[in-house]
């Protein structure tokens, strides 16, 4: 029917009811009427024609032979299916156990030492000994994000944090970080960025950043936050809310990158200062206090060993995690370590950076090649367990434990400590290996269908070390 012919009846249609209005005085078709007349007076507007964005994803619809096949899903049900993660697949749980250690330096030199001062090849030494024991190495940024909830770190782990922005970190500290790979924070206050001297440059600031290194405040003047002087409180108030948000906002558009937390002047504050630091932004406050950083620590209370030039005394408590004995008292052997025939020194299952399947495996260590044990130095502890009662067997130097329940974390990091006599220093060997969470929930079977057997180093076994 052409348009033009339904115009045309239209009109019919309503001389038709004009002429019923003469005898009629339902109120009904009057208004059915006037209906009818405004709508020739005012069009509907005709639907806005398809885009030709619009046009391609309908011609594509339609052009699918799917479209008409009764079994296929909808398109919109097959997206949310492929976006709905799979209930089997087991979630990562964050390890709420873990401990990290911060450590605070200051400035360094190339030799010389004082509390605030650190000599090149003294702090050479205390990275590669940190090196040396496997004690991950993570980036601050990391370690917060942990505390949301957000990833995983290892059971045990070191942050490495500098005040101030001495050139001496540039010059001195960086190079080795970087040679080490590992992560460093620097935190800078505004007044002593780029002003020469031994102040740090922008540029070298930025270098560091490109090589591991986090930027973090340190207030605007380094003025001990807790001193009010004769300021009144309002007076007092203001400089705070500067002192705290300048420096945040001075670094972030110097650099480019958010500052997620502030370094304590002399480690002062208190709970106003804390509340205000949050307020304006950041995400944790690190103190001077010699306390190891928990799941449950409070983010603006986190606690850094400082570490001074003139004694190890901080550096040995920081590196000391739940009884693995400080790093400067146990000699570490390397997974890799290899005896005067060139063969494994000591034989560690689950390998080394290995990827196991099973969650609940057999923790053994082949000392054999040591040449002599102390039995009663034997020490064994087991990430997410602390020290475990593990079993040595005299006969065959093979240290096991088998692991009371299922892993449930990708990582597992182990530490064996043990003298090969009375005289000799403690000594230990820390591996990690890593478990396929996806595959272990997959069933385990050996050639032939039946289960797979476990497999044992050595026969008779005495149980070494206490539980946790």
């Amino acid at each position: 029917m052409s348009p033009r012919f339904r115009h045309f009846r239209t009109l019919h249609l309503l001389i038709l009811s004009l002429g019923l209005l003469s005898f009629t005085s339902c109120d009904r078709i009057k208004t059915k009427v006037k209906s009818l007349a405004n709508e020739l007076k005012n069009p509907v507007p005709a639907k806005k024609p398809l885009t030709s964005a619009e046009e391609e994803a309908m011609n594509k619809t339609l052009d699918d032979p799917k479209i008409f096949d009764p079994n296929a899903p909808h398109p919109k049900a097959a997206a949310t299916a492929e976006e709905t993660p799979d209930p089997s697949e087991p979630a990562v749980e964050v390890n709420k156990s873990a401990s990290v250690a911060i450590l605070g330096y200051h400035d360094f030199r190339d030799r010389g030492g004082s509390p605030m001062l650190i000599a090149e090849p003294k702090f050479r030494q205390q990275m590669e000994a940190i090196r040396d024991s496997k004690i991950p190495v993570v980036a601050l940024s990391d370690m917060l994000a942990w505390k949301r909830g957000e990833k995983n770190i290892p059971e045990e782990c070191i942050v490495i944090t500098m005040d101030d922005g001495w050139e001496g970190v540039y010059q001195y500290a960086y190079p080795i970080l970087k040679e080490m790979g590992f992560p460093f924070t620097v935190y800078l206050y505004k007044k002593y960025v780029n002003i020469g001297g031994r102040s740090m440059k922008w540029e070298q600031i930025k270098e560091m950043m490109e090589h591991g290194c986090e930027v973090a405040s340190h207030t605007v003047s380094h003025e001990m936050l807790t001193k009010k002087g004769t300021r009144t409180d309002a007076e007092y108030q203001l400089w705070l809310l500067n002192e705290l948000k300048d420096s945040k906002e001075f670094l972030e558009q110097h650099l480019g990158k958010p500052v997620l937390s502030i370094a304590y002047p002399y480690g002062n504050h208190n709970e106003m200062i804390e509340q205000l630091a949050q307020q304006v932004g950041y995400q944790a406050g690190v103190t001077v206090a010699n306390n190891k950083v928990a799941w449950d620590t409070p983010n603006a209370k986190l606690g850094r060993y400082i570490i001074h030039g003139e004694q190890d005394s901080n550096f040995r408590l920081a590196t000391s995690f739940h009884s693995r004995g400080e790093l400067g008292n146990a000699k570490s052997i390397a997974v890799d370590a290899k005896d005067d025939k060139g063969e494994q020194l000591v034989q560690l299952s689950p390998a080394p950076n290995s990827t196991i399947t099973d969650r609940r495996p057999v923790i053994e260590a082949n000392l054999l090649r040591l040449g002599s044990i102390v039995p009663e130095s034997l020490r064994l502890r087991v990430g997410g367990y602390g020290m475990v009662p593990a079993e040595f067997d005299p006969k065959t130097f093979v240290l096991r434990y088998q692991l009371p329940s299922k892993l449930r974390r990708d990582e597992c990091n182990v530490t064996l400590l043990f003298k090969r006599n009375i005289e000799t220093p403690e000594e230990m060997v820390t591996w990690r290996f890593k478990v396929d969470l996806q595959a272990a929930y997959l069933p385990q079977v050996a050639e032939g269908g039946a289960p797979a057997p476990s497999k044992e180093m050595g026969e008779e076994r005495k149980t070494v070390g206490d539980k946790k």
